[in-house]
């Protein structure tokens, strides 16, 4: 599911921020303006602000999954930036973030589901620590795109 839903342009890597509010906050600001109605990107940083205060979205093992979900957005709006030297966020295992994968949804209960399966699915990519270390040295979206959506597996044909 990630995989149609990840465009380069909203990947960045070699992010550079002080903190989680700042990394958001650049982020967002680095959404093209397709994603969004003009002047939403204030609006979206607020809810995605307020959802860090209810409780935070580093899960641990440098992995941050902030999500939120806004009447804004008619489709799902992915992004995921890299910081090779890491971010203070507050995360439960206490340690830097390296990885922000970021989602916001249109609101509905079918897209409360669809939560839960992205958010799954970039997990598991994530907690790989070999694929960590790749991500980390990629300098291009283009280059973290392919290694999060491998390309299409070409099946052998058996000629007749």
């Amino acid at each position: 599911m990630v995989h149609s839903l990840l465009c380069e342009r909203n990947i960045i890597p070699g992010l550079d921020a002080s903190n989680h509010e700042d990394a958001l906050r650049k982020i967002v600001h680095g959404l093209t303006d397709r994603s969004f109605p003009a002047g939403v990107k204030p609006k979206i940083l607020d809810l995605l602000l307020l959802r860090e205060q209810v409780g935070t979205t580093a899960i641990g093992q440098g992995i941050a999954l902030p999500h939120c979900f806004s009447p804004l957005v008619r489709q799902p709006v992915v992004a995921f930036a890299v910081s090779p030297n890491g971010i203070s966020y507050p995360s439960l295992d206490g340690s830097l973030v390296h990885f922000i994968f970021l989602l916001i949804l249109p609101m509905g209960e079918a897209f409360e589901r669809q939560k839960r399966q992205i958010l799954q699915g970039i997990k598991w990519i994530l907690c790989d620590r070999y694929m960590q270390e790749r991500l980390k040295a990629a300098h291009t979206g283009a280059e973290i795109r392919q290694l999060i959506v491998p390309a299409p597996q070409q099946v052998a044909t058996v000629g007749v």
